[in-house]
């Protein structure tokens, strides 16, 4: 239990103490107050006063007349309706710094194994460009799995890929009718001009179409004219997402292909049939989910061709099978949110147990809209990737002229990176986002380059310091500033695994750039190295704490650090 936690349950003791046996209060009857100035934690007399029946701003000026000054409580005061709590700075501070100084990279996370939940995410298809819209995807994801394992969750991440959809073969069938290679070409690039090609002959031509659906039943047996160059062609594929997956470290524990689920969503396809879940209509099979609001579930086409729908049946079965989770998520974008509803509806009525989530999101727009496969309109993420590196290279010469070549290139990979992800996750999931390359890289205001900066100063700080003093005396720190920095920090645990719980990643994203505020304001008018005594001591440990836990919640968001800028 962290010192903020502590501090809140000596709280609930002396609101207990005062109402008596009519009331037993928990964390979530405890507030912020709106100011600062109020105190760090407040407690409404709303609910106390509905269940006494009696007026909440009375109620609150005599429990604030109880409460005696002791242990983490310096104060506690009514203003209207609340009991608002002000922390005794000496306790808080000698407790959080003891804690962050004892608990280093583990401060802020819970203890393990409260259950099982797997997270699935990073799904690109095979034989298409990622482009910069998959990024959201892929951090969102990580940064869930990465909060979910920091609450206390054993958490299994895994990816899904569709190696084997229609896309697969347009762009098969136009590699034939072209009779082209990539030869020097950039392999990827090359697939995915085939597939926009494709796609605009379909288009011109409804006999393309049939040949393309021949060619996409033939797919899914693994028989035909075809395999040998989607053996091939895969390959190629899967080369460039692993390599990918690599860069964005992306951590994956098993990665699930759609090619290998084909037998088994025929079978699970048959078994819904035969428990009248699902019926043939028009020679498609299809799941009436009218009732539920959700329309029709069409699993397979008057064709025969099987659909994502389908597949994803078998998916969540064969997932279940290997890891047995609690909980399963899908982070995928809101465009699909009814086919995810279908999804779980049809395995609820299956007999399928297990909870299902979906955590959604908006897509990365352009200033031409949203990008588009079929349109060729996509940025590439490597093209995205190297147009940040430059831009990051070219300020972190201008800012450092001296540094040799390698120097400029891992700090202007550090940079580039954690403005790219930070861009991503510090916008709520229910934003759209039109990324802005140049305001990302920014080292001032909202930007991930601006979080590593005063990373690097904290660290700047404590090499020229030298050994700090071990137990450092926590009053010395008195200044508003220094008392606002304490408590932020202090409340790390709690902001953790609220954004854990809420699926929130932009919520460490905020409080990680409110305590880099603080900082700035603690730099400029608390000097460190040039005080003297237990106020330096002080300063130094307060600085150590906030390094390590910028650099806790960096690490949940995916961002690397440095130490030097």
């Amino acid at each position: 239990m962290s010192a903020f936690q502590d501090a809140k349950k000596q709280i609930l003791l002396e609101l207990k103490s005062a109402v008596g046996k009519e009331f037993t209060p928990t964390v979530a009857d405890l507030t912020t107050p709106p100011d600062p100035s109020m105190g760090e934690v407040a407690f409404p007399c709303f609910a106390l006063s509905k269940a006494l029946k009696r007026s909440p701003f009375e109620l609150a000026s005599e429990i604030a007349a109880k409460v005696e000054p002791k242990g983490f409580v310096a104060k506690a005061v009514s203003a209207g309706p609340f009991v608002n709590f002000t922390l005794d700075p000496e306790a808080l501070g000698k407790a959080v710094l003891a804690d962050i100084a004892k608990e280093k990279d583990g401060y802020g996370r819970a203890e393990a194994a409260k259950s099982r939940v797997m997270v699935e995410f990073a799904n690109p298809n095979t034989h298409k460009e990622v482009h910069v819209g998959h990024l959201r995807n892929f951090f969102v994801g990580q940064a869930v799995a990465n909060l979910l394992s920091a609450a206390g969750f054993e958490v299994i991440p895994v990816s899904y890929i569709n190696d084997l959809g229609t896309h697969v073969a347009k762009t098969l069938w136009r590699m034939k009718r072209s009779g082209e290679m990539p030869g020097k070409e950039d392999r990827i690039a090359f697939m995915g001009r085939m597939y926009a090609e494709a796609v605009r002959e379909e288009e011109a031509d409804p006999r393309v179409k049939e040949e393309i659906s021949a060619i996409h039943r033939d797919l899914e047996e693994l028989k035909g004219p075809y395999v040998s160059l989607w053996k091939k062609s895969r390959g190629w594929s899967l080369k460039e997402l692993k390599a990918i997956f690599k860069e964005l470290s992306l951590t994956i524990d098993k990665t699930y292909y759609e090619s290998e689920l084909i037998g088994e969503t025929k079978r699970i396809v048959e078994e819904l049939k035969a428990n009248g879940i699902a019926k043939e209509s028009q020679g498609a099979v299809i799941v009436d989910l009218e009732d539920a609001g959700l329309g029709v579930n069409l699993l397979v086409k008057s064709d025969g061709a099987l659909l994502y729908n389908a597949k994803d049946l078998a998916l969540a079965y064969r997932k279940d099978e290997d890891y047995r989770a609690d909980r399963s998520l899908y982070v995928v974008d809101g465009r699909q949110s009814l086919a995810l509803k279908q999804l779980f509806s049809t395995l609820k009525r299956a007999g399928f147990q297990k909870e299902l989530g979906h955590v959604s999101y908006e897509f990365i727009t352009l200033k031409e809209g949203a990008m588009s496969s079929r349109k060729g309109n996509i940025i590439r993420y490597e093209t995205f990737r190297d147009s940040m590196l430059g831009m990051a290279a070219s300020e972190t010469n201008t800012r450092h002229p001296e540094w040799k070549e390698r120097k400029v290139a891992a700090s202007a990979r550090a940079v580039a990176f954690a403005a790219i992800r930070f861009g991503v996750l510090k916008q709520d999931l229910d934003k759209k986002i039109t990324f802005d390359m140049e305001e990302a890289l920014s080292f001032d205001g909202f930007t991930g380059p601006y979080l590593l900066y005063s990373y690097a100063r904290t660290k700047s700080i404590l090499r020229k310091a030298g050994r700090a003093k071990k137990s450092p005396d926590a009053s010395a720190l008195s200044s508003p500033v220094e008392r606002r920095i304490l408590v932020k920090i202090a409340s790390y645990p709690d902001v953790v695994h609220e954004a854990a719980t809420g699926i929130r990643p932009s919520a460490i994203a905020q409080f990680l750039f409110d305590l880099c505020k603080a900082f700035a304001e603690f730099y400029e008018t608390c000097p460190v190295l040039a005080s003297e005594g237990a106020t330096r001591e002080a300063r130094l440990a307060l600085t150590a704490a906030v390094s390590q836990v910028l650099s806790n919640g960096l690490a949940l968001l995916g961002i690397d650090t440095v130490e030097e800028m």
